[in-house]
């Protein structure tokens, strides 16, 4: 706006010098113009902010790598003399950075923010107010809209380097029986209020004392995969994506599972999951997480060496 009122004042300045010097009726018209100017901007920036309509369509996810755009459409009655610009912020939360987008829009118009899907994560694009503006440029209202989108760029299913052992994962444990018809059984010492029907008669001849028979029975924990954390977002995503190919062959298999992410110096995060829906909903959680400043990633490294299961997902023992 400042560079259009130099340019108005320098024209401005030189149309009264003509006119001083070159007194016709042309001399008379261009200064008449010149003044007018002005007033016939703001004239037609109050209508057009008045009579401006805005739509905004925003996608709630897409996969990774994926070209994809915010479209906003804004329609008016001053569509060939006034313009908008919107400000936004787009916060990237994995990284916790925020950078700005400036997007000018002529009334009646389809304009596209591309969004960047190039790494796995939750973007956030703020979009405070619309700026409407006269054709020259000299004024300009504002009008508040207050959108935030949020998009999530989701991993795309990336198969781990070891498959993981389904005999390992579903090893089972044992525990005391509700119901006391089972072939499995414990024998201990007996205590007072057993039941006489529970009495092993043969093992206590032999030990001389009271034994009794106490059933048990198999029951699996959670298997455990494990989601290494680093600032190499290309390595990010593909550990996302061995997390979410994981998952889902567990699922396949009726397994269910925990995602463990462990950042350095704090309590770890944990998600159950049994389903497709419960893992939707860790992997979002997940992207919105921010990787920690004082993640170290020589040691990271080495557990990865040092570790089973490849970089990302690894089987550990089952757990209650």
């Amino acid at each position: 706006m400042l560079k259009t009122w130099v340019i108005y004042s320098v024209s401005l300045i030189s149309t009264f010098i003509f006119f001083l010097c070159y007194k016709m009726w042309v001399s008379w018209f261009c200064l008449i113009v010149i003044l007018l100017v002005p007033f016939l901007a703001l004239l037609l920036c109050v209508i057009a902010s008045q009579t401006m309509t805005y739509e905004v369509e925003c996608p709630s996810d897409a996969p990774v790598g994926v070209p994809l755009y915010i479209r906003i459409t804004v329609n008016g009655n001053a569509s060939y003399f006034a313009f908008c610009r919107i400000n936004a912020e787009v916060t990237d939360h994995m990284a916790g950075t925020t950078k700005k987008l400036a997007l000018i829009i002529h009334d009646k118009g389809t304009s596209k923010i591309p969004v960047d899907t190039s790494h796995c994560g939750s973007f956030t694009y703020k979009m405070p107010k619309i700026d409407v503006y006269d054709l020259f440029g000299f004024f300009h209202f504002s009008k508040t809209i207050n959108k935030d989108k949020e998009i999530l760029v989701m991993p795309v299913p990336a198969m781990p380097e070891v498959m993981p052992d389904m005999f390992g994962f579903k090893a089972k444990n044992l525990r005391k029986a509700k119901q006391p018809h089972t072939e499995i059984y414990d024998i201990r010492d007996y205590q007072m209020g057993d039941p006489v029907k529970t009495i092993h008669w043969k093992m206590s001849a032999k030990k001389d004392k009271l034994l009794v028979k106490e059933p048990l029975e198999e029951y699996g924990g959670h298997s455990r995969v494990i989601l290494k954390l680093t600032h190499d977002r290309d390595l990010m995503d593909l550990h996302l994506g061995q997390i979410l190919f994981t998952s889902r062959f567990f699922i396949e298999h009726e397994t269910p599972h925990k995602i463990r992410i462990i950042p350095p110096d704090r309590r770890e995060i944990a998600f159950e999951v049994e389903s497709e829906t419960d893992l939707q909903r860790a992997i979002a959680m997940i992207l919105r997480m921010r990787i920690p400043d004082d993640l170290n990633e020589e040691s990271h490294d080495r557990n990865d060496m040092d570790e089973p299961g490849g970089n990302v997902a690894e089987e550990v023992s089952h757990e209650d």
